[in-house]
C-alpha cells in the first residue's frame, strides 16, 4: 500500500467495514469474562477491540499494533465512546511487550499471515497467556478473494494448527466464516 495520507484513511475505512465478520457475535464464541484482561494484537483502528472493551466492563484490554495511524484511529474511538479500561500499545509485532503470564485471552485477527518468523510470534503471544488462557485466531484461506493477503500469505487451519500446537497451544473449536475466512480457537497448554 502506498504510504500517504488518502490511501491510509481508505485502509482504515475499510478495516471498520461491515463486510468483516461481526464483532459481537465473535464475542458469542469465546470463552470471555467481563473481568479478563485481554490482548488484540494487531487491532488495527479498533474494529474488534471496542466491542471487545465493551465486554470486559471489569477487565482490561490492550490495544497492539505497529502502526502509529491505526493506534491514532483507535484512540479517537475508544474517546469517542468513552472506554476507561483500553491501553494502546506499540508493538514491532514480534515481541509483544506484554507480561508474561498477564493475559486470560488473546485476539489475533488476521495477524499471523504478517510475521516472517510466525514461529516466533506465536511463541511469545503463548507466553503472554496465563495457564489454559484462551487465543483466538482469525484468518483467510488461501484462496483468491477481493479483499485480504496475498495468496502466498495465507495460511490454511490445519498449517494455523500446527503452527499453533508447536507454540503451545491445544486445539479446541473451528468457525467457518464469511467471505472464504475461518476462526479457530485455542487454549495455552498449562
Amino acid at each position: 500500500m502506498e504510504n500517504n495520507p488518502d490511501s491510509m484513511q481508505d485502509f482504515i475505512r475499510a478495516l471498520l467495514s461491515s463486510e468483516r465478520p461481526d464483532p459481537y457475535e465473535l464475542l458469542t464464541r469465546l470463552p470471555i469474562d467481563p473481568y479478563h484482561h485481554v490482548a488484540d494484537v494487531g487491532c488495527g483502528p479498533g474494529y474488534f477491540s471496542l466491542p471487545l472493551a465493551k465486554y470486559l466492563s471489569h477487565g482490561r484490554l490492550y490495544a497492539l499494533d505497529v502502526d502509529d495511524e491505526m493506534l491514532e484511529a483507535l484512540k479517537r474511538r475508544v474517546d469517542a465512546v468513552p472506554l476507561g479500561n483500553v491501553e494502546a500499545i506499540k508493538t514491532d509485532g514480534v515481541d509483544l511487550g506484554l507480561a508474561p503470564r498477564s493475559l486470560d485471552g488473546m485476539l489475533l485477527a488476521y495477524v499471523v499471515h504478517y510475521p516472517d518468523d510466525r514461529d516466533a510470534f506465536l511463541r511469545t503471544a503463548a507466553a503472554a497467556l496465563k495457564p489454559s488462557g484462551w487465543c483466538c485466531v482469525l484468518e483467510w484461506y488461501r484462496v483468491e478473494t477481493e479483499h485480504g493477503p496475498p495468496l502466498e500469505k495465507r495460511i490454511e487451519p490445519d498449517e494455523m494448527m500446527a503452527l499453533a500446537r508447536n507454540a503451545g497451544f491445544q486445539f479446541q473449536r473451528r468457525w467457518e466464516l464469511p467471505g472464504s475466512q475461518y476462526m479457530l480457537l485455542f487454549k495455552r497448554r498449562p
